[in-house]
């Protein structure tokens, strides 16, 4: 069976060329219980601003500024710092043959990592048509994000995985109710 991607990015912007701190991402299967693989990738921020000139915004500083001072040394520090190039091409690689991706919201992680593929010429890994956002099939399922709470809020890598686990609870609704085959 070919699995999925759930996508997770922390960033010092909200627009597609938003500077990006850290990068989630694991490997599952929707109808299935738990993850496959996990990557996490910390993309060198200093590069990012000065060479590909990507985006910082103050109110996303500001509240990077609020938030518990483990998730913004998770966001920030310069622990396991990689180039850019390197981290998308690890990513890209990650996700490649992959059936779906995913984000909780079609409009800003993996646009930001399609905006990320291009600015470096890299290819994207999957076809337009096959990003997924968990925010309508939670909707439509009445399950939440917030259920199941999270170890660190805003880890990208605890971030995905939360998200791909709570896919999978909303499926596992759907095929209860027979609206959707194991």
């Amino acid at each position: 069976m070919t699995l999925d991607v759930m996508i997770d990015i922390e960033s010092l912007d909200t627009s597609p060329n938003c500077v990006i701190l850290t990068i989630g991402a694991v490997s599952f299967n929707p109808k299935g219980m738990g993850v496959v693989e996990r990557l996490e990738l910390r993309p060198t921020i200093d590069e990012q601003t000065d060479v590909y000139n990507r985006v910082i915004n103050e109110d996303t500083i500001r509240w990077w500024g609020n938030q518990s001072p483990e998730a913004m040394e998770e966001a920030m520090g310069d622990n396991g710092r990689e180039s850019f190039y390197t981290c998308m091409e690890k990513l890209y690689k990650f996700c490649w043959n992959k059936r779906a991706v995913w984000s909780n919201g079609a409009g800003f992680d993996c646009v930001a990592m399609e905006s990320a593929w291009r600015q470096l010429d890299i290819k994207i890994p999957w076809p337009f048509y096959m990003v997924r956002d968990t925010r309508t099939l939670f909707e439509v399922t009445g399950v939440k994000l917030k259920d199941g709470g999270y170890v660190t809020k805003h880890t990208a890598v605890a971030d995905a995985e939360h998200q791909a686990l709570t896919v999978q609870r909303a499926y596992a609704k759907l095929i209860k109710a027979g609206m959707v085959s194991p």
